[in-house]
């Protein structure tokens, strides 16, 4: 049987771990060193996730994306198969490993060099009109009737003077028994008469005295990968400020197929308290750069995929990842702060957007909304670039939506070299003929190359003839992989032929859902007015280049916007405008989702797609 002992206070006690072998995994990163108790039966990775240590996985410990990358310090781990796939010899030798398939025998020390400061997340979006009908109304009562001693006397009198059809909220409630509190000096008591009351419908939200009203809400985009906020002076119509962070989930995978398989396998709470405390963080942190008082904040409005919003929900995402992929309710939903977020942080209602289907989510509504489909003649199309590339056809008659999954090449997932849009990642590319050149985030190192910068490579390896129009690699390039950057430790940034067939099969995936759109929707290229370009890639994608590789079809050129975050846009519209609720109404009952796999055109086009033009 084996032991441990510890001490505790001034005793000393045993632990018994039965036959299991107590190790210690130490872990070096730039956020410092931590030292874990491990059994050896789990893989590193698993015991980083149970740590709440971040490393990249975008497939989750499958093995295929070679993104775990940790290096041995001190102690062995054997190389597997795995490793010898994503590492060159040299690689090897260093120390070098995959953290999903190193499973440690004896105590080791390992660093995580991968890090994902200066993450760009993309808040802003185009095109912001400040129009405001939140629905608020502040009024102006004269109580001098009441007892100004007495909390029932004082809600008899609002009542008196409103109509008892009014309703008085805990909120308020709580306000007016600090108003009339009747240990205040009757010097100040006689100086009362009237109140400010906050109304919205017929209910009566806050109250006030002598005071002004600040008024503000807050706007929601929860992101696979990261999340957005805006803090919105409701009176005013104005974004006051602006945070974003990482999706602290992601240490469960990259894409929503890894967190639906994670929360079906019993991590759902573990989900669901994730990001639950990742919007407390984040609206904690909008107030305190605001310096805005939390009982001023009265309506949240949030906007997310399909399964974040399940997650969130603490809904199972089961049916999410399996056909024919329903989801739970994809309904507009009302809830207190404290009913879905169990923390007495705010005392305000909250709204989440409706969906059109398992992957056409709140978030792709909110875009639809925003851009006000509803209520022009005019056939536009929305359409995100990501892990799904979702789009929306149509105008305020009809609607077509449906989602291609692109999978994450577009987003660095499955490239060799890929990354995320954080500091020194990659995002433009230039060949002259001989030599490349390129830009990178914030002008640091390169550390990766990020979509926009994929898209580049791709294009100027047609321009230049090195990658041929089935996708094959020139010969030219030795082990088949062109590299574009190496530092003098032999660390190197390249791009092989596996990540050309990455990124084929995520274009054909999108240019096929594309044009299959177009053609359920029975019109030419001609009739649609504009293209919105969404997300963080679609704000930064060179369009000439998307062209070349057949991403996007020529047709499109003169027709492109490229407008940002619009599922935050219209997480503040609804604030803004409380006849939002009407126009989600004429969206919901105009749009169609559509599903690709039924379309007997989509996998005709998908070969055809695959091709370079």
């Amino acid at each position: 049987m084996k032991t441990r002992s510890m001490i505790v206070g001034a005793a000393t006690r045993k632990i018994v771990y039965g036959e299991k072998k107590m190790m210690k995994l130490i872990v070096k990163s730039q956020e410092g060193s931590k030292t874990l108790d491990i059994h050896k039966e789990k893989s590193i990775l698993s015991l980083l996730q149970e740590a709440n240590i971040y490393l990249s996985a975008p497939c989750d410990g499958r093995g295929t994306c070679g993104k775990c990358k940790i290096k041995v310090l001190k102690g062995n781990l054997g190389i597997t198969l795995k490793d010898q796939v994503h590492f060159s010899h040299e690689e090897l030798d260093r120390g070098y490993r995959l953290a999903c398939s190193a499973y440690p025998e004896g105590d080791i020390e390992i660093a995580i060099e991968t890090v994902e400061k200066g993450f760009a997340v993309v808040t802003e979006f185009q095109g912001y009109n400040n129009r405001i009908n939140h629905g608020f109304e502040v009024i102006d009562i004269d109580l001098s009737d009441g007892n100004w001693q007495d909390t029932k006397s004082m809600v008899g009198a609002i009542q008196r003077n409103l109509g008892k059809t009014y309703k008085v909220s805990y909120k308020a409630l709580k306000r007016l028994s600090v108003i009339t509190n009747p240990y205040i000096s009757t010097s100040s008591l006689h100086e009362r008469s009237s109140l400010q009351l906050l109304v919205k419908d017929t209910n009566i939200v806050d109250v006030f005295y002598k005071e002004t009203i600040g008024l503000y809400g807050v706007a929601i985009d929860i992101g696979t990968t990261t999340l957005g906020f805006h803090l919105i002076n409701l009176q005013q119509g104005e974004i006051i400020k602006t945070y974003s962070m990482l999706n602290s989930q992601r240490i469960y995978g990259a894409d929503v197929i890894a967190r639906v398989q994670r929360a079906n396998a019993g991590k759902l709470e573990v989900l669901n308290q994730l990001i639950k405390q990742d919007i407390i963080t984040g609206i904690e942190n909008l107030l305190k750069d605001a310096d805005i008082d939390k009982g001023n904040i009265y309506s949240i409005a949030i906007a997310g995929n399909t399964t974040m919003l399940h997650l969130l929900l603490k809904l199972s995402p089961e049916t999410l990842g399996q056909f024919p992929f329903t989801a739970v309710t994809l309904e507009l939903i009302s809830f207190s702060f404290k009913e879905i977020f169990d923390s007495p942080l705010l005392d305000c209602g909250v709204v989440l957007l409706p969906g059109l289907d398992a992957y056409i989510g709140a978030d792709i509504v909110a875009g639809v909304l925003y851009h006000e489909f509803s209520k022009t003649e005019e056939i536009n199309m929305l359409i995100d670039i990501g892990t799904n590339g979702e789009m929306v056809i149509g105008n305020k008659h009809s609607m077509l939506a449906t989602a291609t999954a692109a999978g994450p090449a577009f987003e660095g997932g499955n490239i060799t070299c890929g990354t995320g849009c954080i500091m020194g990642a990659i995002t433009s590319i230039t060949y002259n003929g001989q030599t490349f050149n390129y830009e990178t985030m914030g002008n640091k190192k390169p550390v990766g190359i990020c979509g926009s910068g994929i898209i580049d490579i791709m294009a100027e390896g047609l321009r230049y003839g090195w990658i041929d129009s089935t996708g094959r690699l020139s010969e030219a390039f030795s082990n088949g992989e062109v590299v574009f950057y190496q530092n003098s430790g032999g660390d190197r940034i390249n791009f092989t032929q596996k990540d050309i067939r990455e990124v084929q099969l995520a274009k054909s995936a999108l240019r096929s859902g594309i044009e299959c759109l177009i053609k359920q929707y029975d019109v030419d290229y001609d009739a649609i007015k504009r293209i919105y370009l969404a997300g963080g890639f679609g704000s930064n994608i060179n369009i000439e280049a998307a062209m070349k590789i057949g991403l996007l079809p020529r047709e499109f050129k003169d027709k492109i916007k490229f407008v940002g975050n619009t599922s935050l846009g219209g997480a503040v519209k609804y604030l803004l405008d409380r006849n939002c609720g009407k126009d989600l109404e004429a969206i919901m009952k105009a749009a169609k989702p559509i599903n690709l796999s039924t379309d007997p055109q989509f996998n005709h086009l998908f070969m055809e797609n695959m091709l370079f033009q």
